[in-house]
């Protein structure tokens, strides 16, 4: 998943950014959220603070604020070291700045190109999530699954369990933002799965690192999103044994 994130001064522009990204996010199989959209860098920064997900970042340069959008992007770099940058200004002269600042911008876009400024937003956005379904791939976190004939790249991370559905051979991923049912079986997903996820019961696969609490009296896992799941007699030796290597 990635969260974009929207800093521009000018309410006009800042809400045509919005309808650009709004649109794209509907008419593509994503998990890309449109995570906050505001016009000073405090603000951005404060949600930035709530968010431990990797961010997409298109920044105004000139900002009206105590901080333009260089250094904006300076202090996005203390929280998000490998967020992708984008600056949208129509001071294409300060392009050079985002160097020597050494912000490591994705893209710098001109405001004043209106015909293809859309075109260019939505170029950036599949280009950060080409790079990010790389990065998750490398490391083994890459889920890729088809949803009515689109492929969506899940980061197993943000994956809290993966259940049976009341409909006949469809499965229920649980995510840290709600839940998705699909075609197959936990058998299917299992064998696709890290190194952190169990089997707790024949309904439910768990990813341990959303453990918050195991109940051996109660057999009981809970996640760190609230929910609970049961634990069978047959899993409880493994479960157990799992619990220690996390």
């Amino acid at each position: 998943m990635i969260h974009i994130y929207l800093c521009e001064d000018d309410n006009r522009q800042l809400t045509r950014w919005k309808t650009v990204i709004e649109k794209y996010l509907l008419m593509n199989s994503t998990e890309s959220q449109l995570y906050c959209t505001v016009s000073k860098p405090e603000e951005l920064l404060a949600m930035r603070k709530k968010s431990e997900i990797t961010g997409l970042y298109f920044l105004d340069i000139d900002l009206q604020a105590e901080k333009n959008g260089i250094e904006l992007a300076q202090e996005i770099r203390k929280y998000d070291p490998r967020g992708y940058i984008v600056f949208i200004t129509t001071h294409s002269e300060m392009a050079v700045l985002t160097f020597r600042y050494k912000v490591e911008a994705m893209d710098f876009i001109i405001k004043d190109n209106v015909k293809t400024l859309p075109e260019q937003i939505c170029a950036c956005i599949k280009n950060a999530e080409n790079n990010y379904r790389a990065q998750l791939d490398s490391s083994k976190r890459l889920l890729s699954v088809k949803i009515d004939k689109a492929n969506l790249v899940l980061d197993q991370d943000d994956i809290i369990a993966i259940t049976t559905s009341e409909d006949y051979h469809k499965i229920i991923i649980h995510t840290k933002n709600g839940t998705r049912q699909m075609a197959g079986s936990l058998k299917e997903f299992k064998a696709t799965l890290n190194s952190t996820f169990c089997q707790c019961s024949r309904s439910s696969i768990v990813n341990l690192k959303h453990v918050l609490k195991y109940s051996r009296d109660e057999a009981l896992l809970t996640m760190d999103n609230k929910e609970t799941y049961s634990v069978s007699i047959r899993m409880m030796g493994k479960v157990q044994r799992a619990l220690k290597q996390i």
